[in-house]
Parts: structure tokens; sequence; C-alpha cells
């Protein structure tokens, strides 16, 4: 289910609703801390997670996109996993548009699906809150203009968890239109300063009935 984010998520400093709201956000680090001691599965076929601990949009999908476009290069048969949420058709729609996608209630068994299909490797678009899997590789994306918000815990704050995650990523994708991204940087390698960082910009695709010339409204 689609929330309206509250603007008050994204100021630069919690506000009185933000503390007002903290003690619920320490409820959201112990179910993280519970999540995180569940035994998790190995399923017989490559994984790359794409996802984020900010809650909103943040480039996942883009990413999915491209590194399935890199991979298909190299030759591997590769498919998007999606848990299946009724209000995410579009970005169903736009990754079916450029691969094979398979879609369940339950992660594991859209992989099982994959693996039946001889997939090689399995890209997750939004799957680092799925506890159970070890993933070979995971990504976190963030959006760079809104960062991590007022920094705090659902649902004080926009994140699903600490930036002190990190830790056991293996890289960032800062995604965004050339902001000045050193100061973020910066507290990311305070987390894991061997965190791969990797930045990428918002371009407009050509579009034969739109002229980038003409103004529009």
């Amino acid at each position: 289910m689609k929330l309206k984010k509250p603007d008050f998520w994204d100021y630069k400093k919690p506000n009185l609703i933000s503390y007002l709201l903290f003690p619920l956000s320490l409820i959201t680090l112990l179910i993280n801390k519970f999540k995180n001691i569940l035994t998790k599965k190995n399923l017989k076929i490559k994984t790359i997670c794409v996802g984020n601990i900010y809650l909103g949009g943040t480039g996942k999908t883009s990413v999915s996109l491209k590194l399935n476009s890199i991979l298909k290069n190299f030759g591997f048969k590769t498919a998007f996993i999606k848990k299946d949420y009724s209000d995410q058709i579009d970005e169903q729609r736009l990754l079916k548009k450029n691969g094979k996608l398979f879609t369940d209630k339950s992660r594991i068994n859209a992989l099982s699906e994959a693996i039946k299909n001889d997939v090689q490797i399995a890209i997750l678009d939004d799957g680092l809150q799925e506890k159970k899997l070890n993933y070979d590789i995971s990504f976190v994306c963030f959006n760079i203009e809104n960062w991590i918000g007022n920094g705090l815990l659902l649902p004080a704050g926009p994140l699903r968890e600490n930036l002190d995650s990190l830790k056991k990523y293996d890289a960032v994708f800062l995604n965004g239109n050339d902001e000045d991204i050193l100061e973020i940087k910066r507290e990311i390698k305070k987390y894991n300063n061997n965190l791969n960082i990797f930045t990428s910009k918002y371009t407009p695709l050509e579009n034969p009935e739109i002229s980038k010339n003409n103004n529009y409204l």
C-alpha cells in the first residue's frame, strides 16, 4: 500500500513531530534486530539485490535495468525478481518490457520459478527487506536530494534501517543530478570505509514526439 510521505521526514533535522514519534521508532529498531538473526537461505542461483533503506523513490528500478543490460551483454541469462504488490504495476511493466520478470507474494517462490527456467543471475528489485535470503551482492540506492531525510527510523523518519546497516552491503548508488555529494560520501565512509560508491544522474531519453528544443508545461 502506497502512503503519502509526510514532509517532516525530509527536513534536515527532526522536528517536534519526529521526537514525539521517536519511541515508535524503537519498535522498528527491535524488529530489524530480530529479522537479522533469522536463519537465511542460500538458493542455487546467483542473486543481486538492489534496494534501499530510505522509504521512497531512490532509483532502484533504473539501477536494476542497467545491471540487467550489462549482464545480458556478457551473455548471462538474467531475470528480474519482484515481490507482487498491487500498487507497483508500473514498475512490473517496466521490468517486463526489458527482460524476464518473476513475481510472487514470496520472493523465495519467485526465485524458485527462475531456477526452474534456468536463469543464471536474478536481479531483485527492492529486496533488502527480505531477511530470509543470503544475496551474493547487495546494493543500496539513495536519492541525493533527499539522502536520509531527518535521519530517523520509521515512523519518526523515512529510514527502514540505520546507516550502521551499510556495513553489511557491497555498494551504494547515489542517484541525482550532479549535486554536491562530498559530505554524503564522507558520512557513508564513517560506517564502511571499503564500501564502493557509484553516482548517476537522470537524463531524458530521446522521444520522436518530443523535442528538447521546445518548452513544455
